[in-house]
């Protein structure tokens, strides 16, 4: 981070803007409403989205290296028994361990975002933000969920890679079909020419899959945000 002085206006934020989550859609409540592990893990959406709202204010204070993230459910920890064991939780744990000095988690992350959502308000907010030593982003599956469009999913995706910094590790769209896959092709060539990385955190050996994940049987239990934080750790090296 640069030296500064009183003199000198720096053009960062004094607080995080308040998290708010993308409105659940009718098709995600009809599925709670007949699966209860579904409805489980959305209930978790609100107290997770205010648990990180809370967390970012007190980290933009503090000192230490940052990790901001950028993305989804995944990042704030929908599935996991507390937010703080979320995939962005974990990693800043991990690397605190590793380096014996804590990271701040800045998380910008909300559930049901789109790649728009992170183009059109979490990079927006990045910027204004001091210079993070770690971004995760890890954003798109919703897009291939919820939207048709291919060509525009892959464009989004490039477009976030070409905005944010080469310190950053991207995680892989979730899924094997055909949409998935194009997407995750276009990521990893925009991560290569920005000199960024891609951890493969949906390819992690180990338990059997109904052992880490949660009770909607798609968002990680803590065992599986834990898999997929080690998979981060071993991109980083």
């Amino acid at each position: 981070m640069p030296t500064t002085c009183t003199s000198i206006k720096l053009p960062w934020v004094d607080a995080v803007p308040e998290l708010v989550p993308r409105k659940i859609s009718l098709g995600l409540k009809a599925i709670g409403a007949v699966f209860g592990g579904a409805k489980a893990t959305t209930d978790q959406i609100h107290p997770y989205t205010q648990w990180w709202s809370v967390q970012n204010q007190a980290e933009l204070k503090n000192d230490g290296p940052l990790l901001v993230s950028i993305g989804d459910s995944i990042c704030i920890g929908v599935g996991a028994s507390h937010p703080s064991k979320s995939l962005a939780g974990q990693v800043a744990d991990r690397l605190s361990v590793r380096d014996g000095t804590r990271w701040r988690t800045i998380n910008l992350a909300i559930a049901g975002a789109r790649v728009e959502d992170a183009l059109d308000r979490q990079l927006r907010i990045f910027h204004d933000l001091p210079a993070a030593d770690l971004v995760l982003a890890c954003v798109g599956s919703n897009d291939i969920l919820w939207t048709p469009a291919r060509t525009s999913l892959r464009a989004d995706l490039r477009e976030l890679s070409d905005g944010l910094p080469a310190t950053t590790v991207f995680g892989p769209v979730a899924g094997a079909s055909t949409r998935a896959r194009s997407a995750n092709r276009a990521l990893r060539a925009a991560a290569r020419r920005n000199g960024q990385r891609v951890a493969e955190i949906w390819e992690v050996e180990g338990p059997r899959m109904r052992d880490r994940l949660a009770e909607d049987r798609f968002h990680p239990n803590d065992l599986g945000y834990r898999l997929m934080a080690g998979c981060v750790l071993e991109t980083i090296g």
